[in-house]
């Protein structure tokens, strides 16, 4: 709150305690560029950029194929058919190509597409030596250097891919730098406008939809670097008039009348979900302008938001819902791209969700002792509405990554899906937290459900990675609900007048059960030594009025070790308020 002291027990506190455990942890050089500072380092090969190892054939074309058919199930923008003939022509010549202009831009697209790929295959089914994807990321930017004359289409998908491959590897503040450039790359050529096939122009049906899909990944891209990073999007809504691409096949493009086939196909199409993404990344982009303003929103105005928005979504979700909800046992699955997809969307709709409610609940957990004093009733349905929404969404999530992880189809090359993760474990240890106080039987299934999700993420962090920040600061979590978990039903056994030797202390033998059961990681045993949170029923550094801390958290998890002290000011004599 404003003008309050930073002490032991403020709001800010979680928050400074987090940012020292992240310091000790994962060093950054202090070396490292502006635009990288806070990543995890990228190992830089020794050899020569302008030369990359070509891969037998038959090898790179396993990479093309895995790229389509697993590693990018909804960011669809690149043509394969197109991508096809770049692959043939790079062979034939022996990386020559033909012609001059293009060239650059064509190979390097190409490059990115092996070095995407190649980090979605199976550590002992990658082709190359294990730093070849890094060579195929710095090759094509030697060919991207080279680049002369007017901005390509070709220029901006490039560049776009290099975003996504940086993701991968934890790059985050890397991949926002380059994005400002694709983003502005994509304005220059215009295509947030709507530019439909003309002969006259030579604007073919094949390039007028790789331009829309291409902007509408970049947008979706945009709204998820917003989210994660608390930083403002580059896309506004009120400068894009580009339609959504066609529900069409690559082969089926060059079709003259592919609109009539669009709605003559009745197959289901690899481009359904990567069109669903797109809309939904338009929802999350009015849940983060709505809920999520720098600028204070009166309540009435955030209640009729939220229901705004939870109309969008339940709209999205009924119109998809032969596609998500089908039998997973269904012969479309078989498909390994539809499995892939309809988890994306899954994950990324429960993540919408957590989106939506989550300000309600963090706003909330300071006054859980006290009722509202306007209207308590209808302040109380409005947040067990708010809390039930948040709860089963992040449930829902934390077990979809239990399914892909049983599945052993969970890589770390999931930058996004381990972002979900973090979120939605976060809101199951809150509310462990806040439960403390309950019968075991009202938390102990969240509890357990946290526990699995963060050992999930924990089993693909590498050092530096995004991964292994999330789970540090989820470990503080996981440790500080068994801890108040363990101080609450002390203290009830005290005032019950057992002792810890009684027969009847079932809530001691239940605590060291469940201790035993969520036990804590050989990587973090210090967590345990150091009170984390107030001892007042309360859990500061969640408090944040209109939710911006929680922008200011997420950017100092993802951004790297960024200071908070844009949280905080100084009065005269020193002394910080928040």
């Amino acid at each position: 709150m404003e003008g309050q002291y930073i002490g032991p027990a403020s709001g800010v506190s979680f928050l400074l305690r987090i940012q020292k455990r992240l310091r000790q942890a994962i060093s950054v050089s202090q070396a490292s560029s502006i635009f990288t500072f806070g990543d995890a380092p990228l190992q830089v090969p020794e050899s020569d950029p302008s030369f990359c190892m070509m891969l037998p054939r038959a090898d790179a074309q396993r990479l093309v194929d895995r790229y389509f058919d697993f590693a990018m199930p909804t960011y669809r923008f690149l043509h394969k058919p197109t991508i096809q003939s770049y692959f043939d022509e790079f062979y034939d010549t022996l990386g020559i190509m033909n012609g001059a202009q293009n060239v650059p831009a064509k190979v390097a697209l190409l490059f990115m597409v092996f070095a995407q790929a190649r980090v979605y295959m199976p550590d002992n089914d990658r082709p190359g030596p294990p730093d070849l994807s890094k060579r195929y990321f710095l090759a094509a930017e030697h060919h991207l250097s080279r680049e002369k004359g007017s901005i390509r289409l070709a220029s901006v998908q490039a560049r776009l891919t290099q975003c996504y491959y940086l993701l991968t590897q934890s790059r985050i503040n890397h991949c926002w730098s380059l994005f400002g450039t694709v983003s502005h790359l994509a304005l220059a050529i215009g295509l947030n406008r709507n530019r439909p096939p003309d002969p006259n122009t030579g604007l073919s049906h094949i390039e007028s939809e790789c331009r829309r899909r291409t902007f509408w990944c970049a947008y979706t891209l945009d709204t998820y670097l917003s989210a994660a990073l608390g930083r403002p999007r580059t896309f506004h809504d009120d400068d894009i008039d580009s339609a959504l691409p066609a529900c069409i096949e690559d082969e089926d493009l060059s079709n003259i009348d592919a609109e009539v086939l669009q709605s003559s196909n009745l197959a289901p199409s690899t481009m359904l979900a990567s069109i669903a993404h797109m809309k939904l990344a338009r929802i999350i982009s009015k849940i983060l302008g709505s809920l999520y303003s720098i600028k204070p929103v009166p309540p009435s105005i955030r209640a009729a938001a939220v229901e705004q928005v939870m109309k969008d979504l339940h709209g999205w979700r009924s119109e998809m819902t032969r596609f998500l909800d089908v039998d997973i046992y269904s012969t479309m699955f078989l498909v390994s791209i539809f499995q892939r997809q309809r988890n994306v969307l899954n994950l990324t709709y429960w993540h919408a969700i957590i989106l939506t409610h989550r300000p309600f609940i963090l706003s909330n957990l300071s006054r859980l002792s006290r009722a509202s004093k306007d209207d308590p009733v209808q302040d109380d349905m409005q947040r067990e509405n708010n809390l039930s929404e948040c709860l089963n969404a992040a449930m829902e999530t934390v077990n979809t990554i239990n399914d892909i992880t049983e599945c052993r189809q969970l890589f770390r090359a999931f930058w996004i899906t381990a972002y979900f993760a973090f979120n939605a474990t976060i809101m199951l240890y809150i509310y462990v937290i806040q439960q403390c106080g309950s019968r075991s039987e009202v938390y102990s299934s969240y509890l357990a459900a946290a526990t699995r999700c963060q050992s999930h993420i924990a089993a693909i962090a590498e050092k530096g990675s995004l991964s292994e920040r999330y789970c540090l600061v989820l470990e503080e979590l996981r440790v500080e609900a068994l801890r108040q978990i363990q101080q609450f039903h002390q203290s009830e056994l005290q005032l019950s007048g057992f002792s810890g030797e009684s027969p009847n202390s079932s809530v001691q033998t239940r605590y060291t059960s469940m201790q035993n059961t969520h036990s804590v990681p050989q990587e973090f045993p210090h967590l345990e030594k150091e009170n984390i949170f107030d001892l007042e029923g309360n859990m500061p550094g969640f408090t944040f009025p209109n939710d911006p801390g929680w922008e200011q958290f997420t950017n100092l998890l993802s951004s790297g070790l960024g200071n908070i002290d844009g949280l905080l000011s100084y009065d005269s004599v020193g002394n910080q308020v928040i």
